[in-house]
């Protein structure tokens, strides 16, 4: 199930990090891991049956938990055949993992307890055997595109006067009315326009399958050609490396 949601993330554009090691019985987490953790903007905690059980697993958790009140992370947990309560109130298989981390690792057990409470108390996503779980991942990926899109768009918003554009902008858009829409935003060099239409992609391009935003086009197809724009914009919206276009007619194609 993690690797489908991590290559549906990939594929979406989503600077994502998984970790794939196996940390030998007794060692702490390294370094890179907690780097990577305190990097991040949002993370997504995958509770399995099993997961109590792994002692690094909760050491993670409880540093994820951290993160949350010292940079205001976002946590988004996916609740995978367990109940959120069983997570929460540390009962059935959580419950039999804790009273052997009771034994062996008793400094540890309050702050892993308090990390699983306050993760089990987020609302997430539950998967259970009635679940499509192909649905659920493009859910997932969906919610983290536009998690993260509004963070990007509220950064824009401290701009003196963005907000304002920016709603007329969308709203000469009508994206509830189907079809297809061009804007041409006219005006003096230096008036903003670009990062007008930057702040309107950061905000909508995440309710498409596909986007991609092209910037310098006449000094960019005057210094290589129109193909090499093609190829980037098809790259972009099929998410591959591998589109080659050999004329301008065959990338209109």
């Amino acid at each position: 199930f993690v690797d489908h949601l991590y290559a549906a993330l990939a594929q979406q554009g989503i600077q994502t990090y998984k970790d794939d090691e196996t940390l030998p019985r007794g060692e702490r987490i390294g370094p890179a891991l907690l780097k990577a953790i305190e990097e991040s903007r949002i993370a997504l905690v995958v509770f399995s049956e099993n997961y109590a059980d792994s002692s690094w697993c909760l050491d993670e958790l409880a540093h994820i938990m951290e993160c949350v009140d010292t940079k205001g992370q976002i946590v988004e947990p996916v609740f995978y055949f367990v109940d959120p309560s069983d997570v929460r109130k540390q009962k059935g298989k959580y419950g039999k993992a804790f009273r052997k981390h009771k034994r062996e690792n008793k400094h540890k057990v309050g702050s892993w307890r308090k990390a699983l409470e306050k993760a089990g108390n987020l609302s997430g996503w539950v998967i259970d055997e009635n679940s499509h779980e192909a649905k659920c991942i493009k859910e997932i990926v969906g919610t983290i595109s536009s998690r993260l899109s509004s963070l990007f768009t509220n950064f824009n918003k401290d701009l003196i006067g963005i907000e304002t554009r920016l709603q007329d902008l969308k709203s000469n858009l009508k994206m509830e009315s189907g079809g297809v829409r061009i804007i041409g935003i006219w005006g003096v060099g230096g008036g903003g326009k670009t990062t007008l239409a930057s702040a309107a992609y950061a905000e909508i391009s995440h309710r498409f399958e596909a986007h991609c935003l092209l910037q310098n086009i006449r000094e960019e197809s005057n210094k290589h050609g129109l193909e090499k724009l093609q190829e980037k914009f098809l790259s972009l919206v099929l998410k591959t490396k591998d589109v080659l276009v050999g004329s301008e007619i065959e990338g209109r194609s």
